[in-house]
């Protein structure tokens, strides 16, 4: 798992400059970019928001999603220079192995409790430390996104 927030510190490492004082939730990366073959990711989960709402966590193989409506394509994809229709659809708690199914088809939720649990306890700790507007929670350490 690496993802953009991971550039900042990666490129900071290689130039020998200093990370921000402020934190940051970023982490380098150089031995996955680099190929390294004993490399792993720097992260123990990562967490999906949208806008300041908690939708998923990840960590290892595992995608948790939370409860959450999102804009999805509905009915046939657009034609004529003209773009399809969209719409708003749910999920519900849902578990994907992503070794096994990267398309996140299979929901194994109730085959995997133990598994939900620890992701949920994740989550929960995110959500103490920055929030999650759909629990209404504000977060103990919320940090507005870096700007340039």
């Amino acid at each position: 798992m690496a993802s953009t927030i991971d550039v900042l510190p990666t490129v900071a490492r290689l130039c020998g400059a200093r990370l921000p004082r402020r934190k940051i939730d970023g982490k380098d990366i150089w031995p996955l970019m680099s190929g390294d073959p004993g490399a792993k990711t720097p992260h123990k989960a990562y967490y999906f928001y949208r806008h300041d709402e908690l939708q998923a966590v990840r960590s290892g193989k595992w995608k948790l999603h939370f409860p959450h409506s999102f804009q999805s394509m509905i009915g046939g994809p657009g034609s004529g220079g003209k773009a399809g229709g969209y719409g708003r659809r749910k999920t519900e708690l849902a578990l994907y192995d992503l070794q096994s199914d990267m398309g996140e088809k299979d929901n194994v939720v109730a085959e995997h409790p133990n598994v939900v649990e620890r992701l949920v306890k994740l989550a929960d700790k995110m959500r103490d430390d920055i929030g999650d507007s759909r629990k209404r929670m504000k977060g103990k350490n919320r940090r507005p996104p870096g700007r340039i």
